[in-house]
Order: structure tokens, then sequence, then C-alpha cells
């Protein structure tokens, strides 16, 4: 039976897998990523975030969602980025379930990687759910080289992939909000067993896949080469920025 399912995934595949281009998705467009720091809850800015052309999130925020978060968060979900590991708590992104996905809106299920590593996630996924009704979209091979580049034998999160992804192009307006590049505690909820500073440290460097402060001083030359009009941040994420950097600091707003 597995050996059925293995070549039915790799029938349904070449069909169901998309290039999703930020370049042209994104441009002259306002885009919203909101990620999951506790940051993106000192205000209620949900009505702001749904009213963005198009509105990113992460791994499982839907599946840990709470509907009195919206008035923080918003509800609109066009774009979901996913590592495509399914397990809850060692860093997996949640079940990848299309019924709950839909009753946010997703339009696009992005799993960035366009490596050997995110094919044979790709491919796993279409082995265990044989689905031929959605597509999948992965990240152009160009720009994931471009985004992965400076890390060495790091992985960028699925958080980073988002920034770059969006900071990197022609947008007319960027809002960012639930980033503070692990200075401040997962949003209650989230990742609840890792939400202790000293806890989450650990286990990033248990893992040993992610180079945080590499992200962090990437994201600061984004922002600073970003064609946007106007670039949103919340107010943890501006303190923290304006601490290293005043003058960059400047090209930001305030939400």
């Amino acid at each position: 039976m597995k050996w059925i399912k293995a070549i039915l995934g790799l029938l349904i595949m070449p069909f169901k897998i998309r290039i999703f281009k930020p370049s042209k998705i994104y441009y002259g467009k306002k885009v919203a990523v909101v990620g999951p720091a506790d940051s993106a809850f000192d205000h209620e800015n949900g009505n702001v975030i749904d009213n963005y052309d198009y509105v990113i999130r992460l791994n499982k925020t839907l599946i840990t969602w709470n509907p009195e978060n919206e008035k923080y968060l918003g509800s609109k979900t066009d774009i979901l980025i996913h590592n495509f590991y399914e397990n809850v708590d060692s860093g997996g992104g949640g079940p990848l379930d299309w019924k709950l996905f839909k009753k946010f809106g997703v339009k696009y299920l992005i799993q960035p990687r366009y490596d050997k590593k995110g094919w044979r996630l790709m491919f796993n996924y279409f082995k265990k759910y044989l689905n031929t009704k959605e597509s999948i979209y992965v990240l152009p091979k160009k720009l994931f080289n471009s985004i992965t580049r400076s890390f060495g034998s790091y992985h960028p999160t699925r958080g980073y992939y988002a920034l770059h992804s969006v900071l990197s192009v022609q947008c007319e307006e960027i809002l960012i909000t639930g980033f503070t590049f692990f200075k401040t505690p997962y949003a209650k909820g989230y990742r609840d067993n890792v939400r202790d500073m000293k806890a989450n440290q650990k286990h990033i460097e248990n893992q040993g896949l992610h180079d945080v402060e590499k992200e962090y001083l990437n994201v600061l030359d984004l922002i600073e080469k970003a064609s946007a009009k106007n670039i949103f941040v919340d107010q943890k994420l501006y303190s923290i920025i304006e601490s290293d950097n005043l003058e960059l600091a400047k090209k930001l707003k305030v939400i």
C-alpha cells in the first residue's frame, strides 16, 4: 500500500506544485506579515491587518487560533508559509489541514525550500494526502538561493523567508508585527512548551538549525534597501531596531 501511495504521489506532484513569485504577486501591493512573537498583541491592530492586500502568516498560526485574538491579529490569511513538518511541539508547523485553511481564506500554501529537502517534504505531503485539488507553492530557485546564501550550514526560519520575500520586492506598503527575533517570548498559545526565553534559547541551540542573529542583521539590511513607500512595524520591533540603528529606525513607522 505504501509503494502505491508513493507512486500516486509522484504522479500528482508535477501537476499540483506551482512556483510562487513574490516579485509579481506583491508588486505594488500592501502586504502584512504576522509573526508569532508576543509583540503582535500589544495593540489591537486586527482591522488594520485585515485591510492589507495580502496577509502572510506562519506554520502553527491557524491550528492554534483563538477567536479572542482577532482584535489583535485579524483573521485574513491569504498566504501560509509552512515548514511541512506536521508535529506540534518540536518545531513543526502542525497538521496540513486544508479544511481549516479554507476557513481563513488561504490562497497560497507555501513550502519555501527549493532544494532536495524541500522537494522531499512536498513528495511526503502528496504521498500522504494524495491531494489532487489544492496546489502547493515553492519559492523560485533563484530567490531561494538568494535567501539562503548567507546562512552557510544554517537554515532560515519560515518567518525569515516571509520577511525577505516581501522586503526584497516592490511592495507599495509593508506591515510587520510579531517579529522580535527571539528577543521576546512567543505569543501565548503558539509554542507554550518553549515560551520561556531560556527554554527557547536552549531549544534553538539544541536544534542547531537557525542563526537568529544573522536573520536580524539581514532584515536590517533588507529594510535599508527596501523600496516600499511605507514600512510599519510594531512598537517592540521598532524599539529593538532603534536601539541598534537610530538612522534606520527613522525609515520606519509604528503601527
